[in-house]
């Protein structure tokens, strides 16, 4: 973990139970202050976030139903935080953009829930979770702060600024997955941010087809299997563009 920033396919660490316990008590709005309250001590706090993370998904995952039973109102069973505990969990690289093949969580919901049912002895039936993007499946995930005297009817319109921003980002994730360029020292990072912003115009230009085609994409709705090719299209150019 650089600089305190955990990497894609890093391993996250196993933490207490407890602290997990804690944060799942925790109401928002959170802040630095109450989780650091709630772990009460020095912890391994972006671990459990993570961690606190994936309890809260497999909670709330199918209307509660996945953990239905070791759940009771609010309150969850020990056994939860136990096996979110130590379970094997590795960060995901957290792109614009997923297409088929890519990991969706970082461990595996359905080998969480068997362990549940092994330890408590508690039967339970569920229909098995995919952790990966199946075959011709995309997503993309732009997040958006929307303001409160913006009628709801508007607040998702798609228009040419929007839709030229979502392409920007979807070009930028391209790019920087496969092609990161580091500054030599840490005093030289403007310089640094000026070679980039150079060599990923290029890329753009280079690929000003396929940022044409996700214009028009994000302008009319992203549906149907067209999204699939033209990002399988960019990823190929991605992993061959050469500055």
């Amino acid at each position: 973990m650089a600089d305190g920033v955990p990497k894609a396919d890093e391993l996250i660490p196993s933490v207490d139970p407890e602290d997990l316990r804690r944060r799942w008590n925790i109401k928002p709005p959170w802040t630095s202050e109450t989780l650091q309250e709630a772990a009460g001590r020095k912890v391994n706090s972006w671990a459990v976030s993570r961690r606190d993370g994936m309890v809260r998904m497999l909670a709330n995952f199918n209307d509660g139903q996945l953990l239905a039973p070791w759940r009771h109102g609010v309150e969850l069973d020990d056994a939860v935080f136990r096996v979110a505990a130590t379970c094997p969990m590795r960060v995901v690289r957290q792109g614009v953009y997923k297409i088929a093949g890519d990991e969706i969580f970082g461990f595996d919901p359905n080998a969480f829930v068997q362990r549940l049912v092994e330890e408590t002895g508690i039967s339970h039936v569920w229909e098995p979770i995919p952790d990966r993007l199946p075959e011709g499946g995309w997503s993309f995930n732009f997040i958006r702060a929307t303001f409160s005297q913006t009628p709801p009817d508007l607040q998702h319109l798609p228009d040419e600024r929007e839709a030229k921003r979502c392409a920007r980002e979807v070009l930028w994730d391209a790019w920087s997955k496969y092609f990161q360029l580091e500054p030599p020292q840490r005093d030289d990072r403007q310089t640094n941010a000026h070679i980039v912003a150079l060599l990923f115009a290029d890329f753009v230009i280079d690929n000003l087809d396929l940022a044409r085609q996700l214009m028009s994409l994000f302008g009319s709705g992203a549906e149907g299997a067209e999204p699939f090719a033209i990002l399988t299209e960019l990823e190929r150019k991605a992993k061959a563009w050469v500055p």
